[in-house]
């Protein structure tokens, strides 16, 4: 698994020793209807998946598929302060760039 943040990664590398530190803040009850959390998960795939690897990728900003696997981030971002929950359909291009513009379709013909 390719981790742009040192300090993600060093939360990883910590959950694949065994240790069970979270981020400040994070809550580790169960959601509900029972469901763990996705840190927790996360911890657990960490620990208990072997042959599972971790290392830094330098931020990769520009690069189509990263941007788009940004994208979801940045609007859930732009959403805490947003009328429940919603974000705005205008903000929507300016937030996601290459969906709005067509680049990451482009991007996948020129892969295919």
């Amino acid at each position: 698994m390719r981790v742009d943040n040192l300090e993600a990664l060093e939360l990883l590398h910590e959950w694949q020793g065994g240790g069970y530190l979270m981020p400040d803040g994070y809550e580790t009850r169960l959601r509900s209807q029972g469901r763990r959390p996705s840190l927790v998960k996360l911890q657990m795939y960490a620990e208990y998946t072997p042959g599972l690897t971790f290392v830094h990728e330098k931020a990769h900003v520009g690069n189509p598929l990263n941007e788009a696997a940004d994208s979801p981030a940045k609007l859930g971002v732009r959403c805490v302060g947003c009328v429940r929950g919603m974000v705005p359909t205008a903000e929507i291009p300016r937030l996601v760039p290459l969906w709005a513009s067509g680049a990451l379709a482009e991007y996948r013909r020129g892969k295919g």
